[in-house]
């Protein structure tokens, strides 16, 4: 009995040293898993921080990458435009070499005309010396036209005047082309050309001493080349119309003319013609229709020869 007994407390003892071992190694085995545990969470928080600032790097390194693309867009824009470039400066150059042969060959030509040219330049310094010349001449020429074109003004208004002094006093006359003017609602009816009776005595004094003072004065005769009597309209109406309305009018007023005034010198004179509305009396740009419809009569005088000498000068120079 006493060995069973002391046999079962060997077992439990030796049962307890080996639960208690157990207990030992796995408290160590805690403390372990403890320990690792920490050290991990340690370790955990540093791969954490690494991590945080390899995301942060990685960040830093897109936006790096963005900047060198953006760069090397900028690059590839640049190249695109220096191609472009290089390429219009080749045709540049292609096209200024073609310029250089073309000069080349017109300065070859040049070269070649220029003996004939010095030949040309000798010739027209001899043509420049007779137009020299012939410049001079026509100032002279244009100078004594000057002249003529002087005197013959002064001589119709001297001619005017002198017929203006011996004329009655109702009756004016142009200071300047020694014309009298005649109404012709005066003389004739709308679209006739028939002398009122009732004008006709008044017209007939008019002209008696407007011819009366020309025939007694061989100073002005003597300086009339014709005295002609023009037939005027207003633009109403078609030009033709008119045209021979007015030349009506003239030959109606010349033909009164002969019945009163018999003198052949004045007839010699006198001519007669239409001028329809191709000089209207105007003032203030605008067409005065009364005064437009009228009968002139005026005188060109002999030096008017001289206006066609003047003509003459200036058609042919």
């Amino acid at each position: 009995m006493k060995n069973d007994f002391k046999e079962d407390n060997n077992f439990w003892i030796a049962y307890a040293d080996l639960m208690a071992g157990l207990l030992f190694v796995f408290i160590l085995l805690i403390g372990a898993i403890v320990v690792k545990y920490v050290l991990t969470q340690s370790d955990l928080r540093e791969i954490k921080d690494s991590l945080t600032k390899q995301e942060a790097r990685l960040e830093e390194n897109k936006q790096e990458l963005k900047n060198k693309e953006a760069i090397v867009f900028k690059l590839s824009s640049d190249l695109n435009n220096a191609s472009s470039a290089l390429d219009l400066a080749n045709l540049q150059k292609a096209e200024l070499e073609a310029n250089i042969t073309n000069y080349k060959q017109l300065s070859q030509d040049l070269n070649s005309t220029l003996d004939n040219k010095d030949k040309q330049i000798l010739i027209l310094l001899g043509q420049l010396e007779k137009k020299d010349e012939e410049l001079s001449n026509l100032q002279e020429e244009f100078k004594q036209a000057k002249e003529k074109i002087q005197n013959l003004g002064l001589m119709r208004e001297n001619l005017s005047k002198e017929l203006q002094k011996k004329l009655d006093s109702n009756i004016t006359i142009n200071d300047k082309t020694g014309a009298i003017s005649l109404p012709a609602e005066v003389l004739f009816d709308k679209d006739s050309y028939v002398l009122k009776n009732e004008a006709k005595a008044r017209l007939r004094k008019i002209l008696s001493e407007y011819f009366d003072a020309i025939m007694n004065d061989p100073k002005i005769l003597s300086n009339i080349e014709n005295i002609i009597i023009e037939g005027h309209t207003d633009s109403d109406g078609s030009y033709i119309y008119n045209l021979d309305l007015s030349q009506k009018r003239a030959y109606e007023v010349m033909n009164f003319i002969y019945s009163f005034y018999k003198d052949p010198r004045l007839q010699k004179l006198l001519m007669a013609s239409g001028r329809s509305f191709s000089d209207p009396i105007m003032i203030n740009g605008v067409e005065d229709k009364d005064k437009s419809r009228r009968i002139e009569i005026k005188f060109s005088i002999k030096n008017d020869n001289a206006l066609k000498d003047v003509e003459n000068f200036f058609e042919f120079h």
